[in-house]
C-alpha cells in the first residue's frame, strides 16, 4: 500500500500543534512529520511560499535536537528545488539557520555564565568565628575552577560544535555557484569571526584548508560548467580578495603564522590571476600583514623581507592616504636592522612581495634614507648617521647608548637586531685595523651599553662572535685561553689587490711623472687624431651599409623560397592528414561496432555465469574461460553437476562401509575388557580415598599445634604491650591538651581583634552618619533658598503670561470671525452631501427590504413552532439614528457639542443586541435637528445585519437573527 500523501501546509500545522504540547515525544513526532515532507516525491513541485516556513520550522527543530545530518540533507533538497526560481529564498534560509545556531550558542553561554556566577566563591562563614573547621575544610577541598570547566564543557562545547557545523554546512550548500557567491562570502566572514571570538584555532585551519582553498580550486577546475564561479569578474574577484584579507587578519590575530603565510599566498594568487589592479588600501593591508608574519618568524633570512614589506606597505599606504607618523621610522629602522652579509635568494618570497629581484640591505637602506630620512624622528636620524654615514668604532657606542634608551615603544622590537648590526659593524672595523684584539678591549668599547637593552657581557659577546663567524659576517678565530680574537684575512680578496694596485700606480706617477707637452701641440695632435678617426668611421659606415643591403636582399630571397616550399609541404601534409583521418574514422567505426557486439555477447555470458555461480552450480573460474557463450556455459554446467553427483555418491559409499567395519571391530575387542577395567577402578578409588583422609588428619594436627605455640608466645608479650600503650596514650593526651590550650588562646585573640574591628567600624559609621546628616541639612537650606528664588521668578512669569493671554484672546476673536465665514461655506457643502447621502440610503434600504422579502417568503428556513415574521413598515425597519449637532470648529467645540447631546438623552447609534425591540426611529426625511452627514456610521453586528443605519432589524433576545444565523 503506497504511503499517504500529506500536504506540506497541513504537516506544518500538525507539527506546530505537536510543538505546542511542549513534551519531548511531541517534539519528536513533529520532527518526523516534517521529515516525511522532505522525503515526498512532490517536494520539488511545491511552491516556494509554502516551502519556506516548513524549512524554517524544520531547521529550528534540527538546531534544538542537534540533528546536523538532517539539516544538511534538508538544505540540499531545498537548494535543488528552488535554485532556478528563487535564489533569495536560499540566502534567507541559510541566514536563518546560522542565526538559530548562533542564538543557541549565545543562550548556552549566558546559561553557563549564570551557573558559574551561582557557584560560591568562598564558603559562608560566621564573622564571629572566622576559624571554624568547616571553613578550613571547604577552603582546602572545594575547587570551583573544575566546576566551571565542567559547566562550560556540558553547555557551551555542544553549542560551539553545532555552530561550527552550521557554518560548514552553509558553505557546502553555497559553494561553486555564482548565484550564491554573496551568501558564501558572508558565511565565511561569520565563520572567521566565530573562530576569532572563541579561539577555535583547529577549526580555523580546517575552514581554510579543507573548505575555502578546496572550493577555490574546484571553482577554477570546473569553470566551464553552468553557473560556475567566474574569477575574471572584477566584483567576484574583489569579494574573494576581501574574504582572503579577512582570513589573513584572523590568522594574524590568532597567531597562526603558517596559516597566515598560506593566506598570503592565496591573496597573491588571486591578485596575480585578476585582470583588475587591486585597491591601494587593500594592498597596504596585504603588506602590513606580511610585515607581521616576517617579524614573527624572525632570523636573518626573513629580516630583509620584513624591511622590504615595510617599504611596500608605506608605498601603498601613501597612495591610499592611511599612513601614520610612525611608519617612516619603522621603514628606516627595519632596513637598518637587516643583518650584514649575504642572504639566500628565495624566489617564493620575492614573488609574494611583487619585487623584480632579491632585495639587499644596501638598496633598502639607501631607498629608505632617500625617501624618509627627513620625516623620521631625530633619534632615528642620528642612529642612521652613526651606522651608515660616519661609523667610529671608539665613539659609536657612547653616542648610541642614549639614543636607544629614548626610542618610542613602537620601535623597541627592532633593538635586538640593531644590536647585532652594531656589533658586526664594530668587529668589521676592528678587523680592518688589527690582526688580534682582546675580548676585554671589545667589552670596553661596548661598556656604554650597560643598563640599556643592548647590555653585553663576556658570554653574550662570545656567543655573538661564534654566530657571526658561522653566518660569514666575519672571519676570525677566538682563543678562549688568552681571551683574544684573531682576524683571518684572505690574500685573494679583490678589494685588497685593487687597493694595492692603486697605491703602486700613484707611487710610480710620483716618482717618474710623464713629460708635459705644450697646450697648442696637444690641441693640434688631438684635432688630427679626431679627423683620422672620423674618416675611418665614415669608411666603416659605408662598408656596414653595403653589407646590410646585401644581407637584406639575400634574406628576402631566402624567405620567399622558404614560404613557397612551406606552402607546398603544408598542402601535401593537409591532404595526407585528411586521407588518414577518413581511414582512421572508418576503421574506428568498424572497431567500435565489433567491440560493441563482443561486449554485448560477453556481458550476456558473464551475466549468465554470474547467476549460475551465485546459485552455487558452476565451480569453474570464469575469468580463465575464453570465448564465453551461453550454450557452452549451460553444457559445462550440466556436465559438472553430473560429475559432482557421481563423485559424491561414491565417496559416501566408501566412507559408510569403512565406518561400519571399524565400529564392529572396536566393539568386538572392547567387550572382554570392560569387566576387568571396572575391578581395577574400584581398587584405585579405595586407595585414593584412604590417602586423602590420612593427609587431612595430619594437616589438622599440625595446624592446632602451631596455633597453641603462637598463643603462648604472644601471651608472654602482653604485659609489655599494655605498658607501652599506656605510655603512648598519656603522651598523646598531654600533646592534645597543650594544642587545645593554644587553639583556645588563638581563638580568644581573634575574638579580641574582631571586637576591636567592630568598634572601629561602628565609630566610622557613626562619623559617616553625622557627616551625611550635616550635608542633608545643608542641602535642605540650599533647597529652601532656591525655592524662594523660584517663587519670585514664578510671580514675574505669571505677570508676563497674563499679558500674553490678553494678546491671545484678541487673536482668537479675530480668528472666530474668520471661522464663522468658513463655517457658512461648510454648512452649504454639508447640505449638498446630505441630499446625496439620503438618496444612497434610500437605495440601500430598498435593496435590503427586497432581500428580506425574498429570504422570508421564498423558502427561508423557519424553526418548528415559530410564528411567521410580521411585515415591517419601511419606517420601523430602520434602526434608530442618533443625530448630533456638531458645529464646525476645533476639538473643544466638538467635545462641547457631544456633551450637550448626551445631556439631552440622545439615543445610541446602534441598538443593543440584548434589547427586545428596536427603538422608534425618525423617518428618512426627518433630520431631527442635525444634517444627515452627521449621523452615526454604519456598523455590522454578528448576524450579518447592519446597525446604525439601513434596512436591518435588531436581533432577537435569543441571540439569533430572523434567518436563524449568528
Amino acid at each position: 500500500m503506497p504511503p499517504i500523501y500529506v500536504k506540506p501546509e497541513n504537516a506544518l500545522k500538525r507539527s506546530e500543534e505537536l510543538l505546542a504540547l511542549g513534551t519531548p515525544q511531541s517534539q519528536q513526532q513533529a520532527f518526523e512529520n516534517l521529515v516525511e515532507v522532505f522525503q515526498s516525491k512532490k517536494f520539488k513541485h511545491t511552491p516556494v511560499s509554502i516551502l519556506e516556513p516548513i524549512v524554517f520550522k524544520f531547521l529550528d527543530l534540527c538546531v534544538e535536537m542537534n540533528r546536523k545530518a538532517h539539516a544538511r540533507q534538508a538544505l540540499l533538497q531545498f537548494k535543488n528545488a528552488v535554485q532556478t526560481t528563487s535564489v533569495s529564498s536560499i540566502e534567507k534560509v541559510l541566514n536563518h539557520f546560522i542565526a538559530q545556531a548562533e542564538g543557541r550558542l549565545a543562550t548556552a553561554t549566558e546559561q553557563a555564565k549564570a551557573e558559574v556566577a551561582a557557584l560560591p566563591e568562598n564558603p559562608v562563614v560566621d564573622d564571629e568565628l572566622p576559624l571554624q573547621p568547616t571553613s578550613l575544610l571547604l577552603d582546602t577541598f572545594v575547587e570551583s575552577a573544575g566546576d566551571r570547566e565542567r559547566i562550560e564543557r556540558r553547555l557551551i562545547a555542544p553549542a560551539q560544535k553545532f555552530c561550527w557545523d552550521a557554518y560548514d554546512i552553509s558553505l557546502d550548500i553555497a559553494k561553486s555557484n555564482d548565484r550564491l557567491e554573496v551568501i558564501y562570502q558572508s558565511v565565511a566572514h561569520r565563520a572567521f569571526n566565530f573562530c576569532k571570538v572563541h579561539q577555535r584555532k583547529s577549526d580555523f585551519r580546517r575552514l581554510c584548508e579543507q573548505r575555502l582553498r578546496k572550493d577555490l580550486t574546484n571553482a577554477a577546475k570546473y569553470g566551464h560548467q553552468q553557473h560556475a564561479i567566474n574569477l575574471s569578474d572584477p566584483e567576484t574577484l574583489g569579494r574573494f580578495l576581501d574574504t582572503r584579507f579577512l582570513q589573513l587578519e584572523t590568522a594574524v590575530e590568532l597567531e597562526l603564522w603558517q596559516e597566515a603565510f598560506r593566506s598570503v599566498e592565496d591573496v597573491h594568487g588571486l591578485v596575480a590571476a585578476g585582470k583588475k589592479v587591486a585597491k591601494p588600501a587593500m594592498m597596504a593591508n596585504y603588506y602590513e600583514k606580511l610585515t607581521q608574519i616576517f617579524k614573527a618568524e624572525g632570523g636573518k633570512q626573513t629580516a630583509v623581507f620584513h624591511a622590504a614589506a615595510w617599504a611596500r606597505y608605506f608605498q601603498y599606504a601613501e597612495r591610499a592616504g592611511i599612513s601614520n607618523d610612525k611608519a617612516p621610522g619603522s621603514v628606516l629602522l627595519s632596513a637598518l636592522a637587516v643583518p650584514l652579509g649575504e642572504v639566500e635568494t628565495k624566489q617564493r618570497l620575492i614573488a609574494l612581495l611583487n619585487l623584480p629581484k632579491m632585495p639587499t640591505r644596501d638598496s633598502l637602506v639607501k631607498d629608505a634614507a632617500g625617501k624618509h630620512l627627513k620625516r623620521v624622528p631625530a633619534d632615528i636620524r642620528q642612529i642612521y648617521q652613526i651606522l651608515e654615514v660616519d661609523f667610529q668604532p671608539t665613539t659609536a657606542c657612547k653616542t648610541l647608548a642614549p639614543l636607544i634608551s629614548s626610542l618610542a615603544p613602537e620601535y623597541q622590537p627592532y633593538l635586538p637586531a640593531l644590536r647585532e648590526v652594531v656589533l658586526s659593524r664594530l668587529v668589521q672595523e676592528l678587523a680592518q685595523v688589527y690582526d688580534t684584539v682582546t675580548l676585554s678591549h671589545i667589552l670596553n668599547l661596548v661598556k656604554p651599553f650597560e643598563n640599556t637593552p643592548w647590555s653585553t657581557d663576556m658570554p653574550s659577546l662570545e656567543k655573538f662572535l661564534m654566530s657571526a663567524c658561522r653566518r660569514g659576517d666575519i672571519s676570525a678565530s677566538v682563543d678562549h685561553v688568552a681571551q683574544t680574537i684573531t682576524f683571518v684575512t684572505s690574500t685573494a680578496q679583490p678589494n685588497r689587490l685593487s687597493d694595492l694596485a692603486i697605491v703602486l700606480y700613484n707611487t710610480i706617477q710620483y716618482l717618474n711623472p710623464a713629460p708635459i707637452t705644450s697646450r697648442a701641440d696637444a690641441f693640434a695632435a688631438a684635432i688630427a687624431q679626431a679627423e683620422e678617426e672620423r674618416k675611418q668611421v665614415a669608411h666603416r659606415r659605408q662598408i656596414v651599409q653595403k653589407r646590410r643591403e646585401l644581407m637584406e636582399e639575400a634574406n628576402l630571397r631566402k624567405q620567399r623560397e622558404e614560404s613557397t616550399a612551406l606552402a607546398e609541404r603544408l598542402k601535401a601534409k593537409a591532404a595526407e592528414d585528411e586521407r588518414k583521418a577518413k581511414e582512421a574514422a572508418k576503421q574506428a567505426e568498424l572497431d567500435r561496432l565489433r567491440k560493441q557486439m563482443d561486449d554485448a555477447r560477453r556481458a550476456e555470458a558473464e551475466q549468465l555465469a554470474k547467476q549460475l555461480a551465485d546459485k552455487g552450480a558452476l565451480k569453474v573460474d570464469i575469468k580463465n574461460i575464453e570465448d564465453l557463450d551461453s550454450n557452452k556455459l549451460v553444457a559445462l554446467q550440466v556436465e559438472q553437476l553430473a560429475k559432482e553427483k557421481r563423485e559424491h555418491a561414491e565417496r559416501l559409499r566408501i566412507v559408510g562401509k569403512r565406518v561400519d567395519h571399524l565400529e564392529r571391530a572396536m566393539r568386538k575387542e572392547e567387550r572382554p575388557l570392560l569387566t576387568e577395567d571396572y575391578e581395577k577402578q574400584k581398587v584405585q578409588d579405595k586407595v585414593e580415598h584412604e590417602r586423602i583422609n590420612k593427609e587431612s588428619k595430619e594437616a589438622a594436627i599440625q595446624q592446632q599445634k602451631a596455633s597453641v605455640e603462637l598463643k603462648n608466645r604472644l601471651g608472654r608479650m602482653l604485659p609489655d604491650f599494655l605498658t607501652v600503650r599506656d605510655t603512648v596514650e598519656g603522651q598523646r593526651e598531654k600533646e592534645f591538651k597543650l594544642a587545645r590550650e593554644k587553639a583556645r588562646a588563638k581563638v580568644d585573640e581573634e575574638k579580641k581583634k574582631l571586637k576591636e574591628k567592630l568598634i572601629e567600624r561602628k565609630k566610622a559609621e557613626k562619623a559617616k552618619r553625622d557627616e551625611e546628616r550635616r550635608q542633608a541639612e545643608e542641602r535642605e537650606r540650599q533647597a529652601a533658598e532656591e525655592a524662594e528664588a523660584r517663587a519670585a521668578e514664578e510671580a514675574a512669569r505669571a505677570e508676563e503670561e497674563a499679558k500674553a493671554a490678553a494678546e491671545i484672546e484678541a487673536a482668537k476673536a479675530a480668528a472666530a470671525e474668520r471661522a464663522a465665514a468658513a463655517r457658512a461655506e461648510r454648512e452649504a457643502q454639508r447640505a449638498k452631501d446630505e441630499e446625496l447621502l439620503k438618496m444612497r440610503l434610500a437605495r440601500e434600504e430598498e435593496a435590503e427590504r427586497r432581500r428580506a422579502e425574498r429570504s422570508s417568503g421564498t423558502g427561508a428556513y423557519r424553526r418548528p413552532g415559530a410564528p411567521a415574521p410580521a411585515a415591517e413598515s419601511p419606517s420601523s425597519a430602520a434602526p434608530a439614528l442618533a443625530p448630533t449637532t456638531v458645529k464646525a470648529g476645533g476639538w473643544r467645540e466638538r467635545a462641547a457639542a457631544k456633551a450637550a447631546a448626551e445631556a439631552n438623552g440622545t439615543a445610541s447609534p446602534t441598538a443593543a443586541p440584548s434589547s427586545p425591540a428596536p427603538a422608534a426611529a425618525p423617518a428618512e426625511g426627518e433630520s431631527n435637528g442635525a444634517p444627515a452627514s452627521e449621523r452615526a456610521p454604519i456598523k455590522w453586528t454578528r448576524g450579518g445585519a447592519r446597525g446604525g443605519r439601513g434596512g436591518g432589524s435588531a436581533p432577537p433576545p435569543s441571540g439569533r437573527t430572523s434567518s436563524g444565523r449568528w
